[in-house]
Parts: structure tokens; sequence; C-alpha cells
């Protein structure tokens, strides 16, 4: 397998008619926002995968893992080739993970109901088990008003928030999102309902849009419980929650990203809401798993 691994990279590179480069200190790899966590952002058009660029504008997470294989699983005088284990570990590093779902909603307005507005899924095993981070990002407020006003401006008493559910997949998972944007407390896949926790309340009373973004990652304990109950066929999906009539749920924005383990494949596509669109040369990255 090792060896396969690394003929695999090798002839990923050729394929695309460029020899591996040599990073430099100034050459450092810049993940773009579709490729992970990243604390700045390139500029200029993604890069083909007919004709890749290796300049700063066009370097993605995966090129730079493949670089990574190529470049280290071969000697280069007078170092040696670093054994396939300490490659496998730099490849494992949270900077090394790439984006492999992403899925937003738009404007979106709950009073007195919980309403689904992402879905991402349903997962095959593989992409389950290569998963290491989500991230959920929100711009929202409250209705701006209440009577309890020794809680404003806190998160007490607030009953406007987003919780993420796993469940297994239905018939309905398989529609455009819009089906599922209905009001609703009780809804009908919910007898599927695996796991389900709260991920933010919004500001009591709050009068101006704020950000939130909430980081499940390895080590974190709804990580943990989520990878213990994701299976193959399940989907994660987020709501928009508001209790009693007067209380609503104002969301100007909603995202979800995970990142995962790069499974080294030719064409690393972010998989968008309920589209599951598979890797090419899955099997590069087996022992990476």
């Amino acid at each position: 397998m090792p060896r396969s691994i690394r003929q695999s990279a090798i002839r990923e590179w050729s394929r695309r008619d460029k020899e591996p480069p040599f990073l430099t200190d100034k050459e450092v790899p810049i993940a773009n926002s579709n490729n992970g966590p990243s604390s700045s952002k390139p500029s200029g058009p993604a890069p083909s995968t007919h004709s890749l660029s290796f300049s700063s504008a066009h370097w993605t997470t995966n090129a730079a893992n493949l670089t990574v294989v190529c470049c280290l699983s071969q000697p280069s005088p007078p170092r040696p080739a670093l054994p396939l284990e300490i490659i496998f570990q730099i490849l494992a590093h949270p900077t090394r993970w790439v984006q492999t779902h992403h899925a937003a909603s738009p404007p979106v307005r709950v009073s007195d109901a919980q309403r689904p507005i992402i879905l991402l899924g349903p997962f095959t095993a593989e992409q389950v088990t290569r998963m290491r981070q989500i991230v959920f990002r929100v711009r929202s407020k409250d209705q701006g008003f209440s009577w309890d006003r020794q809680n404003h401006g806190t998160f007490v008493g607030s009953w406007t928030w987003f919780k993420a559910i796993v469940r297994k997949a239905d018939e309905h998972d398989r529609d455009p999102l819009p089906t599922l944007m209905e009001d609703h407390w009780g809804p009908p896949n919910d007898e599927h309902v695996k796991k389900r926790f709260e991920l933010q309340r919004n500001r009591h009373a709050g009068t101006q849009l704020e950000d939130y973004e909430v980081v499940l990652s390895e080590g974190d304990e709804r990580m943990t419980e989520v990878k213990n109950v994701l299976r193959e066929g399940d989907v994660f999906e987020v709501r928009a929650c508001a209790a009693f009539p007067a209380w609503e749920n104002q969301v100007d924005y909603a995202e979800v990203g995970i990142w995962s383990l790069d499974d080294l494949g030719k064409s690393n596509e972010v998989r968008s809401g309920s589209q599951v669109t598979r890797g090419a040369d899955e099997s590069i990255g087996q022992s990476l798993s």
C-alpha cells in the first residue's frame, strides 16, 4: 500500500504534465475558502484539473498535499525519503484538511416553530471516517424586544436558537431543500433522529444582527458524539428555532462546512447541499483513514 500511494501520487503529477515543485519559505501553501481553514485567502480563479498552476494565487490544500507525498516520499540528497507513517501524520494535521461539504441558507424568519435550513448528506462510510471538523456560521438576531428586561443583551431567557440534528435519511432528502422548509414542531422525519444538540442562541432582545461561529472538532465532546452516531446513509441537518408566538428567529445568513482528511483524489469537489459527488482515485488515501 505505501508504495502504491507514492506511485499514484507521482502518476497524478505526471498526468498534469508538471513536475512536483519544491517549496521554499516563500512558497507556503495557502488554503482557499473551499479547501480548509486558513487565516488568509488567495485571489484569482480556482485551478483547472487539467492545467494546474503552482503560483500562490492558484495553490490549494489538495495540490499541496499531493506535493507533500511526492516530495517527501522520495530521497533528495542528503535527505533520505521520509517514512510514509510520518507523511501520513503530516497529512492528518488540521492545516492539511480539505473542505468536503458545504451548504448555506438564504434569509429566513421563524416564529414559534423549528425549520430545517441546512441539510448535508447522505454521507458515505468513507466520508464519515475521514470527517474531522464541522463549522457552523450564522448571522442572526431575535425580534429585538421582550418583557424580560433584566436579561436583555445576554443569552439568558433567549427563546430563539439553532440546533443540529443527526438522523437517518428519508425519501424527502433527495428533493431540493425548499421542500423541507415548512414550519413545524413535529416533522415526520423526527422518528429517524439519532442525535440532537443546541448550536447557538441569539442574544436576548438583540437589536442588531450578530455573527456567530461554532466549531466542532476532534477532541470536542459534541464532535465525538456526532462521529459515534453518524453512519453511512445519515444526514446532518441544522434547524432554526423559536418558541412562543412573540419570539422570532431572524436569520440573515447561515452556512455549514465540513473538513476532512484529504483522500488525495484527482478531483476534491466540495459536496454542496444534499448532493454527494465522490472524488476520483479513492484508493490513494486509504492509509490516512
